[in-house]
Order: structure tokens, then sequence, then C-alpha cells
């Protein structure tokens, strides 16, 4: 997962860190879960459940991040390794997770390689603008050609609405990556292949939008106040809510079809993502200063939260990856040792929560010992 070591202190804005390691509790809360209720799985097609915007939050926030770290520089041969080691990451997970047979049979595509692609994409899209107004335009841009190819794909669909049986995806990724795709091809899609990339690249974008407004208002002093940063970034929010809101409806105007869903990455689905989380920004600002006064509710509301988002990579790939084999394995899908952990404590809610708080405590341990010495993990 990962091949560098930084040691060295750097300067860091608390709230990305905080909302990170927010969203890293939901995200290995449901990667622990056998016990699911319907609607926290992925939606089948369209519409959105609980389980489809833990990626997106990570990847828009992977956003924000990306535009602390290039907001002045890009180092490239860090840059180049963590995309090689990523994409070589997930290959591996592939084959194992998939037991895959031979090399005929191996998924090219999955979350860590549509990770490494976006990372690189965001790395290049520095080199030509490092402001929130660039990137705001290279969200709009994003958004704009991808809502046109969808809509106009459309129109060559049945009622003019795209289904597992058409979409761009189905036939792109099948040209591309052939029988090397999502569930061979079977499934009309691949919510991780080049469509769903560059619908990703709606969300990493705006995540580069909102950190650079985070960064343009705290260099203007060190002792801005706080309201500097909640008014700014909620209007940002609320644009890229609104826009969420109107291109499906634009859609219908039109006799198209836009809607809002993860397995394609629709632009309406990845700006309201990027809208929630333009606004959470805002107000985590705000919450963290204040609590970084308090050492009683540092300890109990902050620091261990930022230690997980300090490692974010490494908690959130690698619980999903520990999560993903505990549940397959010795026994194969439905009697791994997930699922038998969980009949041992009791069975059942009983079972499932003492489960969850087991990974839970073990990933929160891993990152504060690393946060306490130092040690940050990136590819």
């Amino acid at each position: 997962m990962t091949t560098a070591l930084r040691t060295r202190p750097s300067t860091r804005i608390a709230a990305l860190d905080w909302l990170r390691g927010i969203m890293l509790v939901a995200s290995v809360t449901i990667n622990s879960m056998v016990i699911l209720p319907p609607s926290f799985h992925h939606s089948p097609w369209d519409g959105v459940n609980l389980e489809d915007v833990i990626f997106p939050i990570f990847v828009t926030l992977s956003g924000c991040g990306l535009a602390f770290a290039l907001n002045r520089r890009t180092d490239w041969p860090r840059f180049a390794r963590r995309v090689v080691v990523l994409f070589g990451l997930g290959l591996v997970y592939n084959w194992v997770v998939d037991g895959t047979q031979s090399l005929g049979e191996l998924r090219f595509t999955g979350v860590l390689q549509l990770y490494a692609v976006v990372v690189l994409l965001t790395a290049l899209g520095h080199q030509l603008t490092r402001t929130w107004r660039g990137w705001l335009g290279w969200t709009a841009f994003y958004a704009s050609t991808y809502s046109a190819l969808l809509m106009w794909w459309s129109t060559r669909c049945p009622d003019s609405t795209l289904t597992r049986e058409c979409n761009p995806s189905g036939a792109i990724d099948s040209a591309v990556f052939g029988s090397h795709m999502y569930a061979g091809g079977l499934l009309g899609h691949d919510p991780e292949g080049l469509v769903a990339i560059y619908g990703s690249m709606v969300s990493v974008a705006a995540g580069a939008t909102i950190g650079h407004l985070v960064l343009a208002i705290h260099r203007r002093s060190n002792d801005v106040p706080l309201r500097r940063y909640v008014a700014p970034l909620t209007l940002l929010g609320a644009g890229l809510l609104a826009a969420a809101w109107l291109l499906p409806r634009a859609a219908d105007v039109l006799g198209t079809d836009l809607p809002m869903m993860k397995r394609l990455w629709t632009p309406p689905f990845a700006l309201a993502i990027a809208g929630g989380v333009a606004i959470a920004m805002g107000l985590a600002v705000v919450v963290t200063r204040k609590i970084e006064s308090r050492p009683v509710l540092d300890a109990a509301l902050l620091y261990w939260l930022v230690a997980l988002g300090r490692n974010s990579l490494l908690v959130y790939f690698g619980s999903h990856v520990l999560s993903s084999l505990l549940r397959r394995y010795p026994g194969g899908p439905g009697e791994g040792v997930l699922f038998q952990a969980v009949n041992a404590l009791g069975g059942g809610w009983a079972g499932q929560i003492a489960v969850t708080l087991a990974l839970l405590l073990f990933w929160t341990t891993l990152a504060v010992v690393l946060h306490r010495r130092r040690i940050y993990l990136t590819a």
C-alpha cells in the first residue's frame, strides 16, 4: 500500500484531517458489517444509498488534500511512484480477492486504480492552475463535458433512458478492457472504469476548488475570523448543490437522461457530494479551531480523528482490503473470518457491533501510534 514514510512535520489545516477521520469511521464501519440493511448497500443502478457516498467523499476530500500538497510545486517522482504503486496494488488485490486463475480473467480496474488515475490527472491539472477559481473552471469543464456525453448517449437508448444495457461505460469500457472489466462486462458497466474515472474527476476537481479556497482565506492572515471561512465555503457548497439539482432538470427539458447515481458517477451525484463537503469544511474549520483550545475536547473529539485523517490512504484502502479478505477467507464468500467472528460473539447485532468496534479500535490505535511518531504512510 505504501512506499514512502514522511517523518517531517508540516503545517496543516486540521479541519481536512478531522473530516477525513469522520469519513473513515463510517468507512470502516460499513466495511466491517455482514448484517447490512438493504438501504446501506450500493444502489443496483440509479439512485443513491449510504454505501454509494463513502468513496466519492474520500475522493472529494482527496482533491482538497492534493490542493494543499500541490499549491506551490509538484514532486513528480513521488506522484509517479504513487500512481504506479497504487495501480499495481489494485491488480494484486483483484487477483487475490477475486480468486483470479489466469491473466485472461484478471480485472484491470478497481478503486485503487481509479484513485491512482485521479491523483495523476490532478497533479497534471496543477501545472495549469493553482487557484480556486482555476479549479472551479476545471470542475465546470469536467461536469459539462461529461453531462453532454451522458445526455447525448441517452438519446440512443430506448425511451432516452440510461440503463445497464445502454450506457457509455458498457460500450467504452468493454471495448477497452474486454473481459478484464467489472464482472467481465456481464453487468453492462464498470463503476471504476474509464467512464467512471472521468466522472470522478468532477469530484476531485471540486475538492481541489474547496482546498484552494481554504488556502486563499488562510493566507490572508493568521488571525482571519472563523466566520470568514464559513460564508465563502457555504456559498461554494450552495452553488455546487444548485448545479446538482439543475442538471437533471435541464436534461429533462431536453428530453434526455442525466440521473443521480454512483454506478456511472454522474455529474449531479458528484456535485451534490462536493457541495456537502464544501459546507462541512467551513463548519469543520470553526469546530476544530474551537476544540484545539480545549485539551479535554481535543483528546475526546479531535486528536484521534485527526490521526485517522493523517493516514487516510492507509486506513481507507487498508480497511477495505482487510475486510474484503476476512469476508472471503478461509471458507469462501459468506463463510470467512468476519462471519465466523460475528457468530462467535453472539451472532446478530450483538456480534456485529462487537466486530465493528474491534476493527475500529484496531485502525484507530494504529493511526494514533503512527501519528504520535509523526509517521505518515503515502504511496
